[in-house]
């Protein structure tokens, strides 16, 4: 367990068992890697397993607990409607437990790729593991977030323009040097979201290691991190979802350059065909925008990472490859949108 996320495990291991019937010690904690905002944890006691997430730093607007109450209300709705996740046993909003409020899960045992590669598969289990990635995603935008209580849980319509807005603000506030592209960017996005009225619940980071796969066969059986989560444009969340075909970000993996008949993984283009059939639609209006926000939050990101790396003195190696990427990134969105095909 990392230090600053550290707590006391016997009191935790108290707390359950005076609200959990079939909970039975000894208790055992292992913190999961990444997660610094939302730090978690796998829970193991005799015949059980669970997942604790806290959070180190609240929602925009609410305090740790209205943020992490939030969460599981988001968690339990998505449970109830039927999409593949633990089932939710608990949320304790008191800090004396561990320190911070926190939510209980229920482990769900299976597969966790990071490499959108995948190596060591066969060319018909890489088209299996994309094809249901894509089924998982169209499942999740086709919930009604009105049914499940969540209107006030995003900007609906306003989603796109708001994100750009607040993306804007956050590379100038970030800015190190001029990037010609990056200008461009931040005049046009603006300026051209669409105004299709479409709208839908977003997972908002939608990747490959966000997916729990069944341990043998070809099906999602967990969608995690649910942190920035809204209603918005299912459009964005497939943007995203497709940067591993656009970009190469140290230490997350790319699909650039690989032979895809060779691979079994699909090209983009039939990837976003495969979630359009599972969604029932046509085909894409605007998809050069969708992908062009999608590569300008890459950028923007990325420039953050390189600012505060270069603040603490000379750039490193691994800080000039952010300082890369968002020229990179910024020159293949404003190609997309100077003249491209839409």
């Amino acid at each position: 367990m990392q230090p600053q996320h550290r707590f006391d495990e016997g009191k935790l291991s108290a707390y359950l068992q005076g609200v959990l019937a079939d909970f039975r010690p000894p208790l055992t904690v292992n913190q999961f890697k990444g997660g610094q905002a939302s730090p978690t944890f796998l829970l193991h006691s005799p015949g059980q397993n669970h997942v604790l997430r806290k959070r180190s730093v609240a929602k925009k607007g609410a305090t740790l607990a209205e943020s992490i109450e939030r969460d599981y209300a988001l968690i339990s709705a998505l449970h109830a409607a039927g999409l593949p996740m633990g089932q939710p046993k608990l949320v304790c909003l008191d800090e004396a437990v561990i320190g911070t409020p926190f939510y209980l899960l229920e482990y769900v045992p299976g597969r966790h790729f990071r490499d959108p590669n995948l190596p060591g598969m066969d060319a018909k289990q890489r088209q299996s593991i994309y094809a249901a990635m894509a089924q998982a995603m169209a499942q999740v935008h086709q919930l009604d977030p009105l049914k499940l209580g969540l209107a006030a849980n995003g900007s609906g319509s306003d989603y796109l323009a708001r994100q750009v807005a607040a993306l804007v603000q956050q590379y100038n506030a970030n800015r190190t040097e001029d990037i010609g592209a990056m200008t461009r960017l931040l005049d046009w996005l603006p300026a051209n979201v669409p105004q299709d009225g479409m709208t839908s619940l977003m997972h908002g980071n939608f990747r490959l290691d966000n997916l729990v796969f069944h341990p043998s066969e070809p099906r999602v059986v967990a969608l995690l991190d649910w942190d920035v989560a809204a209603v918005g444009h299912p459009l964005a969340d497939l943007a995203i979802n497709c940067m591993p075909y656009r970009v190469t970000i140290p230490g997350m993996g790319s699909l650039q350059g690989i032979d895809f008949i060779d691979t079994g993984i699909p090209g983009e283009h039939d990837y976003v065909s495969s979630y359009c059939a599972a969604r029932g639609l046509e085909g894409i209006a605007h998809w050069n925008f969708f992908l062009a926000f999608a590569l300008f939050r890459v950028a923007v990101m990325a420039q953050g990472i390189y600012k505060r790396g270069s603040e603490r003195g000379p750039a490193t190696p691994a800080v000039k490859a952010y300082g890369a990427v968002v020229r990179s990134v910024a020159n293949q969105a404003w190609n997309l949108v100077d003249g491209g095909d839409d």
